[in-house]
């Protein structure tokens, strides 16, 4: 208990101490819960490479039936179960099928399918045998997928993509310069930390001003970019082509307020792959 309370009172309390708090409640109860928990939900959904779970799914139910069978189910295997149960609702619960939200139901039942290989193997070894090579195909499947993942091309792609912006922007910055990026996840923020440049406003991604426009909660965080870019106007703008969970560089036009700024006070200074450069006009 103290474990799951650490992390958690930490992060208030650092928020509290950042005037946060404020911002913090209304972003998760104003717009996270109601609005984004549902964007991005497919009609159909599930992770890469499902067929590495059967094994571990055989070897989960050989291990707690064995734990009960042999009355050695104790507080510690209670503690697992319930957190391999939260795991799967968060998994379920979210109903967007992304590989990452299967972790914490991964992490509990990587402690029960282990709990009983040891002494089953010791006492048992007919029943351990079985056990042991489902989670060695496990293992293997895991692997390959791992082995996969870790030299994807999409990584490679997002890695010239920062590296582009960064050549592209670093030689016209000068101290002090602001850059606002319109981005997802396509390496916009990654840039800026390598260029050490801040932004005017405090928006890292875009995607939440391009759903449910006619909602109040999108209103005014349309309406907070616009004031943010309006007071301190960024010296560069970078628009970055891929939305989410859908759109390219065609998704500024059902913003009017951002476009009318873009195409009045910045010119289209750089056209890379997969981003475009807007620099602030002289005298704007």
């Amino acid at each position: 208990a103290a474990g799951t309370l650490a992390a958690p009172i930490a992060v208030f309390a650092w928020l509290a101490a950042a005037g946060a708090l404020p911002a913090w409640r209304s972003i998760v109860l104003d717009y996270l819960l109601p609005l984004y928990s549902r964007l991005g939900r497919p009609a159909a959904w599930g992770f890469h490479r499902w067929q590495a779970w059967i094994p571990v799914a055989l070897a989960l139910g050989a291990s707690l039936a064995s734990a009960v069978a042999h009355r050695r189910f104790g507080a510690r295997h209670g503690v697992a179960a319930l957190g391999l149960a939260y795991g799967l609702a968060h998994y379920f619960g979210q109903g967007k099928g992304w590989e990452y939200h299967v972790y914490p139901a991964a992490a509990f039942a990587s402690v029960l399918v282990f709990s009983e290989l040891e002494p089953l193997w010791r006492t048992r070894r007919w029943l351990g045998a079985p056990l042991a090579a489902a989670l060695a195909v496990a293992v293997l499947m895991l692997a390959a997928k791992g082995t996969e993942a870790a030299d994807a091309e999409w990584i490679r792609a997002k890695e010239r993509r920062v590296d582009a912006v960064v050549q592209a922007l670093a030689p016209r910055l000068a101290p002090g310069d602001l850059v606002q990026v319109l981005d997802t996840t396509e390496g916009g923020v990654h840039a800026l930390l390598r260029l050490g440049a801040r932004q005017p406003t405090r928006f890292l991604y875009d995607f939440h001003f391009f759903h449910d426009t006619d909602h109040p909660v999108v209103r005014a965080l349309r309406e907070e970019l616009v004031r943010g870019l309006d007071a301190r106007p960024p010296r560069f703008v970078v628009l970055f082509e891929r939305g989410w969970p859908d759109g390219g560089y065609e998704r500024v036009a059902s913003f009017p307020a951002l476009a009318e700024r873009l195409a009045r006070r910045y010119r289209v200074a750089v056209r890379g792959d997969g981003f475009v450069i807007h620099a602030r006009r002289d005298g704007s």
